[in-house]
């Protein structure tokens, strides 16, 4: 990941055609009778709404029940016009600060803050830096993903800034938030005339349609408003084509590939050809699993005939000892990048291994607290020890794995802090930067969780991977037993990597 990638991404929202942040509107610009006024028009109205509903009681009929439901619907629909009100208003606080406290002499930390800033080849004071620290900030205070945080302010600043109409319909519930959305969502790079012809079109639609029937239309207008030819856009938008993945329950996972239209059918074509022509009789499987096992067979062992790809997966398994020496049939391995997967297919997957590493985990909370030593550097165990701990980046909601994560003092190697197993933690480039530049800070717990402040004092926590019961501090209970006493006996202590002069129980 280079330094541009930190936080430069081609998802930030730069295609509304909007003023830039630090000149916009916002509650209080002209202040507080308007702020008044604005802030009674969206909760005041939002408040009644609520009242009203508490007074209606529990209902006596189905009918009752769904015009409850109805009533919710519309305070949802206020609940996102004051949520975009907020973002939007908060971002552009945000921006202004910045820009005062860009004139303010500094003192120490933030003269360390800007050599680190520096390093990340970034500049605190410019937007799309204040963006994203604005965004993991919201993203912490709705206790959401940052991806997510990035497309409500998207949408918070088309409502504020180029879609007013949509915005005042919102705050009514005359429209649903996803409506709002999809109106924002359509009107990226067109301009604000045909933004407002849109709106006159979709509104009337949106306050009785659904909102599938309102993305359609906007897409439709979108398509004839744009000012840029449709091969054009093509072209572009060939540059984001990617693969990613995500879990599902039960060792399952799902892989989604976004790729040109006619790409995908002619992959959808040569999967189901070879699904007709080597169909059998006698196959059980259905046509679905044919087409996936199809896919399967292709990627990883090659076409009929064919040899398969000589890349094989890197795939790294931890096994708890103490609990698969306790009960089996019910010990669950992790499979590093997915989580909890049966015990059998862990051991399936270790067969054609070349090469193990011993882990070993607390059998209270499942974290890792030692790594085999044996054939690895006292670096190298360090940093496997840390990866198989954390798991992930140690920020509140990352998913970024030990690849595209790096290993960072807690405590500032700048300012003493030693490379031990206490003092770091995985972390990817984008926020280490947080943390190193834009003023972060974060308190590591005697557990391995982190308690993380943003800049305006939102405090989110985050836990590693590997534990499963996190410990409440500053109470004197036993741990839960999550486990039977067990007595470590030699074949325990073998499989464990202990000697014979460190028995002891494990309970």
């Amino acid at each position: 990941m280079s330094k541009r990638e930190v936080f430069h991404s081609d998802d930030d929202p730069h295609r509304l055609h909007i003023t830039p942040p630090g000149s916009r509107e916002y509650t209080a610009r002209d202040g507080t009778w308007s702020a008044e006024i604005e802030s009674d028009r969206v909760f005041g109205t939002l408040l009644d709404t609520a009242t009203k509903l508490r007074d209606m009681g529990a209902p006596t009929t189905a009918a009752e029940g769904l015009s409850r439901l109805e009533t919710i619907g519309r305070l949802r629909s206020m609940i996102d016009a004051a949520e975009a009100m907020l973002l939007s208003d908060s971002f552009e606080l945000s921006i202004r600060e910045a820009e005062v406290q860009r004139t303010d002499p500094l003192i120490p930390d933030e003269l360390l803050r800007e050599k680190s800033a520096e390093c990340y080849g970034v500049n605190p004071s410019e937007e799309p830096t204040i963006r994203s620290s604005f965004v993991a900030e919201a993203a912490g205070a709705l206790r959401v993903s940052e991806r997510s945080m990035q497309t409500k302010l998207m949408t918070a600043e088309g409502l504020r800034s180029l879609c007013p109409d949509t915005f005042n319909a919102l705050a009514r519930a005359a429209i649903t938030g996803k409506s709002a959305q999809e109106i924002v969502r359509h009107a990226q790079d067109l301009l604000p005339e045909d933004v407002e012809q849109m709106e006159k079109v979709l509104l009337p639609i949106a306050h009785t349609a659904s909102d599938q029937t309102v993305s359609n239309r906007a897409r439709k207008m979108r398509d004839r408003l744009h000012p840029q030819p449709v091969e054009e856009r093509h072209e572009q938008v060939r540059e984001a084509r990617s693969v990613v993945w995500w879990p599902e329950d039960d060792g399952m996972a799902v892989l989604r590939a976004y790729m040109p239209a006619e790409d995908v059918l002619a992959i959808v074509n040569t999967i189901n050809w070879h699904a007709g022509a080597h169909r059998d009789p006698d196959d059980q499987r259905s046509d679905q699993q044919l087409r996936v096992d199809i896919l399967r067979d292709a990627l990883l062992d090659g076409w009929p005939e064919r040899a398969g790809t000589p890349l094989k997966p890197r795939v790294a398994i931890t096994i708890p000892a103490v609990e698969m020496l306790a009960d089996p049939k019910r010990t669950l391995a992790d499979l590093e990048g997915y989580g909890p997967i049966p015990l059998g297919a862990a051991l399936k997957l270790t067969e054609q291994a070349p090469s193990f590493l011993k882990v070993l985990t607390d059998p209270w909370t499942g974290a890792v607290i030692d790594v085999g030593r044996t054939r690895y550097r006292p670096p190298q165990a360090l940093r496997d020890l840390v990866r198989y701990r954390d798991q992930t980046c140690q920020f509140p909601g990352c998913n970024r794995l030990p690849e595209r994560s790096e290993i960072d003092h807690i405590d500032d190697w700048a300012k003493g802090g030693g490379t031990t197993r206490k003092n770091c933690r995985l972390l990817c480039k984008q926020h280490q930067m947080f943390k190193h530049a834009l003023g972060w800070q974060v308190v590591y717990l005697p557990d391995g969780s982190a308690e993380w402040r943003s800049p305006h004092e939102v405090v989110m926590f985050e836990v590693p991977g590997s534990i499963t019961t996190p410990q409440v501090f500053g109470q004197r209970d036993e741990p839960p037993a999550m486990l039977p006493v067990v007595k470590l006996d030699g074949r325990t202590r073998q499989a464990l990597g202990w000697h014979d002069g460190e028995a002891r129980e494990a309970g």
